[in-house]
């Protein structure tokens, strides 16, 4: 009896000592629970009270130094302006002087040709020099070829000078050649005498119809 007692004490004890046991490692677990969430919380409250004083910080920095920021990028943005500019106004006047020298050569070239057309058409047409006329309107130059020699057979040749790639003939250039190749034309000698007698002659016809006495009366 004695030994069973004994033993039955032992395991009550046993049972009352893992019943404390468990209950205290219970309450030693919430307990570091506890402790993690504070520490969670108050590393959450320092990481928001460190980013608001650097933002803070941050702040109180833009606003000293953003009109010095301002300053130093409109200072890069001209400078690379007047850079490119500056590269722009080289490349085009470069350009234009290119083509301001090109017209002025072909400009040149087009009145040399224009006054000197005789010259490059002589031996072309085998006309002397002296037997070119200059209109400039509705022709450039009439070619009497012949009339310095008096054994060379006499032809007349129409000539329109153009400058151009593509030669263009104007309306009234259009109907003198398409005149001239159709053979409409013709030489005619006019006495100035005998125009100045039609012209007497229609003027005295006139006269002679007016009624004077009407005027007189």
């Amino acid at each position: 009896m004695d030994m069973l007692l004994l033993f039955l004490i032992i395991i009550a004890f046993l049972i009352l000592l893992f019943s404390v046991v468990f209950y205290y490692s219970r309450k030693v677990e919430k307990l570091n629970r506890r402790i993690l969430e504070i520490e969670a919380e108050n590393e959450r409250v320092i990481n928001e009270k460190a980013l608001q004083i650097a933002q803070s910080f941050f702040s109180q920095w833009v606003q000293e130094n953003t009109e010095q920021l301002k300053v130093q990028i409109e200072n890069a943005l001209r400078q690379e302006y007047e850079a490119k500019l500056k590269e722009w106004k080289i490349n085009v006047e470069t350009q234009i002087r290119k083509d301001a020298i090109s017209k002025s050569i072909n400009t040149l070239l087009g009145k040399v040709g224009e006054e000197f057309a005789p010259v490059l058409l002589s031996n072309k047409y085998g006309v002397s020099l002296k037997d070119f006329r200059h209109l400039g309107s509705p022709v450039d130059f009439i070619a009497f070829k012949g009339l310095s020699d008096e054994n060379e057979e006499g032809e007349i040749i129409f000539i329109e000078i153009k400058t151009g790639k593509n030669p263009y003939l104007t309306g009234r250039e259009k109907k003198v050649m398409e005149s001239i190749m159709k053979g409409n034309v013709r030489y005619e000698v006019v006495s100035l005498g005998d125009l100045l007698g039609e012209i007497k002659e229609k003027i005295s016809g006139e006269i002679e119809k007016m009624d004077f006495r009407k005027n007189n009366e």
